[in-house]
């Protein structure tokens, strides 16, 4: 989703997996995390433009990004499909078609499928590290949603 909002508003997206990994293909992850210092110098210049789209699973080491921002997306999705996601981002990993920050394995597909289990906070409830930013959360819960949400974006744009 934020691939897709960057596209439409011309606004540059981060991943922010990429400002705390750097490839290394000497590990067997693919990667390796950049020391903190590095992290933080990359994060604040993204904070210092004047429009920017950050995706990230809320990280507390990013939480400046959370207080600067105009508005923050939750896709609270049921896990049955962020796990289908799951599996289908790893396997246009595995062929060549989409790129990765680091080797898609079975044993990293095993770990995304922990991480997005342990992502749940409950229905209807709130992670906590979101509660202070209420009143700029947009919460979308299924493909509907997802589909309004950034068509409201484009038309935003175009008037």
């Amino acid at each position: 989703m934020a691939k897709r909002l960057s596209e439409i508003t011309n606004i540059h997206c981060t991943m922010l997996d990429e400002i705390v990994y750097e490839s290394d293909e000497s590990s067997d992850w693919g990667n390796r995390k950049r020391p903190e210092e590095e992290r933080d110098r990359l994060f604040s210049m993204i904070l210092q433009q004047e429009n920017w789209i950050i995706e990230d699973v809320g990280r507390p080491c990013f939480s400046e990004g959370l207080k600067q921002a105009d508005i923050i997306v939750l896709l609270d999705i049921p896990l049955r499909l962020r796990k289908r996601r799951i599996v289908l981002r790893w396997i246009k990993q595995r062929i060549g078609i989409e790129q990765s920050l680091y080797k898609p394995s079975y044993a990293m597909l095993k770990c995304m499928l922990g991480w997005a289990k342990n992502y749940d906070c409950g229905k209807g409830k709130l992670h906590d590290w979101l509660r202070p930013y209420q009143d700029k959360l947009v919460v979308l819960h299924n493909h509907k949603d997802i589909e309004k949400f950034i068509s409201k974006a484009w038309v935003k744009l175009a008037f």
